[in-house]
């Protein structure tokens, strides 16, 4: 059976939400690794997966579709990681792409970029801080970014939210994880409060719009699309406040 990818990293869904897997591609494919239960992932050379289904599921949704996001990883990290970082030798995966290895025979493996992603509230827990990215507005989302060489995921956290935001956190609490494979990384979730309602530091230019948000504010904002863990985690501080949990 084959998952086919297209080159936006979107998949096929069939009528019931799930993955739609194919005996044959029905349209000339180019890259193609093996997934677990015989499955293979293949990428589409030029059809767009809403073409072959009533509708196509993006890697975006990772959460919903384990099997996708992971299709999308292994894809990407063959096409992508083609020469071995040491020698610059041509590199060969397995058929998995679990790992490669070059002239050397050093293994390689797929790369993840290690990210955070979060809530911040306010100490009365009735409002949290989204933003608008600059170079993709038209939504509000969490606070996220990369983690640096040598930072724990924690002091990343604490980093970003006062870069982005202006705004300090103290303690941050972890909430879960999600893999981003159509960038390689992998979102690790974090919720804290804050006493700075306004900016009390210059920000980095990210976010082009900042704003607290509270449960009324929620049912009226564009917001990260269904499926994202930075949908979640609002979605889920919103049911929280509004059941009194």
């Amino acid at each position: 059976m084959y998952l086919l990818i297209d080159r936006d990293n979107a998949f096929p869904l069939g009528a019931d939400g799930g993955l739609l897997l194919v005996d044959a591609p029905p349209a000339p494919t180019t890259t193609q690794v093996a997934l677990p239960g015989g499955i293979t992932a293949a990428r589409l050379a030029g059809t767009r997966a809403a073409d072959l289904a009533d509708r196509g599921g993006a890697a975006r949704a990772g959460a919903g579709a384990p099997l996708g996001a992971q299709a999308v990883g292994r894809l990407r990290a063959v096409e992508r990681t083609r020469f071995d970082p040491a020698d610059g030798s041509e590199l060969t995966w397995d058929p998995a792409a679990r790992s490669a290895r070059g002239a050397s025979g050093r293994e390689v493996f797929p790369r993840i970029d290690p990210c955070v992603i979060g809530l911040v509230e306010n100490l009365a827990g009735d409002a949290i801080l989204l933003g608008e990215n600059a170079r993709r507005p038209g939504y509000f989302t969490c606070v996220a970014g990369y983690i640096d060489v040598g930072e724990t995921a924690e002091d990343a956290w604490r980093r970003e939210v006062l870069e982005e935001t202006g705004r300090r956190v103290d303690i941050a609490t972890y909430l879960g994880s999600q893999p981003w494979p159509h960038t390689g990384a992998l979102m690790l979730a974090f919720t804290s409060r804050t006493a700075d309602i306004d900016p009390v530091a210059g920000t980095d230019g990210e976010l082009r719009s900042i704003r607290w948000a509270t449960r009324a504010d929620l049912d009226n904002l564009p917001l990260a699309g269904p499926g994202s863990i930075a949908r979640r985690l609002i979605d889920g501080w919103h049911r929280r406040t509004s059941e009194g949990e």
